[in-house]
């Protein structure tokens, strides 16, 4: 299941700021390299290790082109509006991470990488083998997370 946000401005005539769908998933580390499994849990305790985390799924994310790189810097405050919504106390969810699987662009890992997400594969050619793609294949999507309880 899945529910998605709209941000508008309070002024007239109203215009769409910021469309954002969220789902629940899950990390499951049994689908990624032991590499890549010991970066992920190199934060967690190993009595809370297993085999699978959940997480919170951004799984459409858009900022009207209108307000992209603006002085407001709504792209930053959407993100930070994002990651304090689940490390809220009334947080509901119950999840650890945050995932998105983001377009495979220069532009779009920057940004993610610049709010402090991390590639759930090492590489693109890791990825693309643990996810049956054809090496030759271009990889369109990464897979990134954002473990909640780091700063």
């Amino acid at each position: 299941m899945r529910k998605t946000y709209c941000w508008v401005t309070i002024e007239a005539p109203h215009r769409i700021v910021v469309l954002l769908t969220l789902a629940n998933d899950s990390i499951k580390t049994k689908l990624i390299s032991p590499n890549d499994k010991n970066r992920l849990q190199r934060n967690i305790v190993n009595p809370k290790r297993g085999c699978s985390y959940p997480a919170v799924l951004i799984g459409r994310l858009g900022v009207n082109r209108e307000y992209q790189g603006t002085p407001s810097h709504v792209e930053r405050q959407l993100m930070a509006f994002i990651k304090g919504w689940f490390r809220h106390e009334d947080n509901k969810t119950g999840c650890r991470f945050i995932v998105v699987d983001a377009y495979n662009e220069e532009k779009v890992l920057r940004y993610y990488e610049r709010n402090g997400f991390i590639s759930l594969y090492k590489t693109e050619e890791i990825e693309k083998q643990y996810c049956d793609i054809l090496q030759d294949e271009p990889l369109k999507t990464r897979l990134l997370y954002f473990d909640l309880k780091k700063d």
